[in-house]
């Protein structure tokens, strides 16, 4: 039983034997079996080290045949055996795994895995077991807004994650993005990720007043949402950083610019500088940036 349990941890299975001691064959040769009557003894032999090749095997695999033993005697003892899968850093390998697979499911990488484990291929065993890198924290994300001319290539591109992953993360089904939709992207290590607010293009915006408007250089502006052109439809969605972000006000039936700077405690001239207004009329669905 434990030679099979061995066997299946990988190692080579050699032949069982009971060795006899010549001057009397009613007792075990090997004296750690002899004297320890009433106790059951068993040799187990994992390799030998004046063989290169068990040497190898003992260094990379001496944990998985002793935890085959384990398994053996927990078998024979008819207790429940538990793998150490359930431990904060160690993992059984399983019948399907990979390296890859295995790095992917705790969120490191298959150097990472072999270099702790002293592995010299991609090769598994099922029953391995593995010593797991401990991670400090769960990976945290921030949401991000989809704008105009962006494709799941380019956001994966930008967070250094994969497409797959970012679909995995969003659980979507196909490659298509609409404008406004909002994603999760996992936040970058070096640094925090820009925050931003959603500008809607209205009549009469141009992308050099909308630079003025937020303080924002058009390069960035450019850069930010991707943008091919700098021509704008109204409806456009633009990402503003938030630190560059203003308060922004709707126009409404009934609305005047005196009465929305007595509501923001303001000025009419304040509000027509700041939105570059030339009159005082205004128009319902109009956007004022508020000072």
């Amino acid at each position: 039983m434990a030679l099979d349990n061995i066997g299946d941890a990988g190692q080579k299975k050699r032949k069982i034997y009971q060795r006899r001691l010549p001057e009397d064959p009613s007792k075990d040769y090997y004296y750690i079996i002899r004297e320890t009557t009433p106790m059951q003894s068993l040799l187990v032999e994992y390799g030998f080290i004046d063989n290169s090749s068990d040497q190898q095997k003992l260094q990379n695999n001496l944990t998985d045949y002793v935890e085959g033993v384990v398994k053996a005697i927990a078998d024979y003892g008819g207790y429940t055996y538990t793998p150490p899968m359930q431990g904060n850093n160690l993992y059984t390998v399983v019948k399907g795994d990979t390296l890859s697979g295995i790095a992917k499911k705790f969120n490191t990488t298959v150097e990472k895995l072999k270099q702790l484990n002293n592995l010299k291929s991609d090769l598994l065993q099922i029953g391995q077991v593995l010593q797991i890198p401990t991670t400090t924290s769960e990976p945290t994300y921030t949401t991000y807004t989809v704008v105009k001319g962006d494709t799941l290539y380019a956001i994966a591109n930008k967070y250094k994650i994969t497409v797959d992953e970012l679909k995995k993360i969003n659980n979507l089904t196909s490659n298509n993005l609409y404008i406004g939709q909002q994603l999760k992207v996992p936040v970058t290590v070096t640094g925090n990720t820009p925050e931003y607010e959603i500008y809607t293009v209205v009549k009469g915006d141009s992308l050099w007043l909308i630079s003025q408007k937020f303080n924002v250089p058009i390069d960035d502006l450019i850069e930010i949402n991707n943008l091919e052109t700098v021509n704008l439809q109204i409806g456009d969605k633009l990402k503003i950083p938030k630190s560059n972000s203003q308060k922004l006000y709707t126009v409404k039936k009934g609305d005047s610019l005196w009465s929305i700077a007595k509501d923001y405690n303001t000025t009419v001239e304040e509000l027509k500088l700041r939105n570059n207004l030339t009159s005082n009329l205004l128009s319902i669905g109009q956007v004022l940036i508020i000072p």
